[in-house]
């Protein structure tokens, strides 16, 4: 029994020892090992924030991502309006070419229209004269238009007798068979005339003015000479202007060598002709 004994107790020891020398050997590995456990801390912490500044790259990757994509849909659409603007700009091109086209074609039209202005503008000048000439021969013909000729006309039946035509102009100046002025020796004022003169009858005597001025000219008649023919003439006159003629009136000529007023005759400014 007592054998038994002795045995457990040498056992205990043993097994002492073992769990002696293996906690040594744990501590001095734990003293060894210890700086590298401190090491594997920071490394640890290292990690966690590598860790945390990865997570945020991934939100910013993921968030650029998405930008990236933004992007692109931008690009595809710059793209496509980019394709529509040349489009535009062919489009515009082709324009501007047919515009450049008529333009040039306007051009010609412009030149040519050009050259017919300075035609015109050439006949206008030569029509121009012309119409300057006309006017002048219309302002001539309108001056002309307000002048009348005058011819005072006288006559009658009776034979033998001479009856004188007398005419006084606006003047004063009396024309009649001695101051007939033919040869505008009598009044070199003016162009009227005694121009037939007859000295027996029947016969006619005619005063003329081929231009007459404004004013009164008095016809009167005249018996000259009754030549052996006793009988009372009667005078017959006419008047002849511009616009025709009128009838004076007839005049019944009874003393010898007393003058008779037919008529007074008005020429106005315009040529018109009027009796009284």
């Amino acid at each position: 029994m007592k054998r038994l004994s002795r045995e457990i107790n040498i056992f205990s020891m043993s097994a002492l020892d073992l769990f002696a020398s293996a906690m040594g050997a744990f501590i001095l590995l734990t003293v060894i090992l210890f700086p590298y456990y401190l090491k594997n801390s920071e490394i640890v912490e290292k990690m966690s924030a590598l860790r945390g500044e990865l997570e945020q790259t991934q939100a910013a990757l993921a968030e650029t991502e998405q930008k990236l994509q933004k992007c692109e849909a931008q690009r595809q659409q710059c793209e496509s309006q980019r394709a529509q603007q040349q489009e535009r700009i062919a489009s515009l091109e082709q324009q501007l070419q047919q515009s450049q086209a008529q333009d040039s074609q306007q051009q010609e039209k412009i030149a040519g229209l050009e050259q017919q202005l300075q035609k015109c503008q050439a006949q206008k000048g030569h029509l121009q004269g012309q119409v300057n000439a006309l006017q002048q021969d219309l302002n001539n013909c309108h001056d002309r238009l307000k002048t009348t000729f005058l011819a005072v006309v006288i006559e009658w039946s009776e034979e033998h007798q001479d009856i004188d035509l007398h005419v006084i102009d606006p003047d004063g100046q009396e024309f009649y068979f001695s101051k007939n002025n033919r040869n505008s020796s009598d009044f070199p004022s003016t162009r009227a005339e005694l121009s037939v003169d007859t000295i027996n009858g029947p016969g006619v005597e005619i005063w003329e003015n081929p231009q007459a001025k404004q004013g009164a000219y008095k016809v009167y008649a005249n018996l000259f000479s009754r030549r052996g023919n006793n009988n009372n003439p009667v005078v017959r006159s006419k008047i002849y202007y511009r616009d025709g003629f009128k009838a004076l009136p007839n005049m019944t000529l009874r003393k010898e060598k007393t003058k008779k007023l037919i008529a007074t005759i008005e020429v106005n400014a315009e040529g018109e002709v009027s009796v009284r």
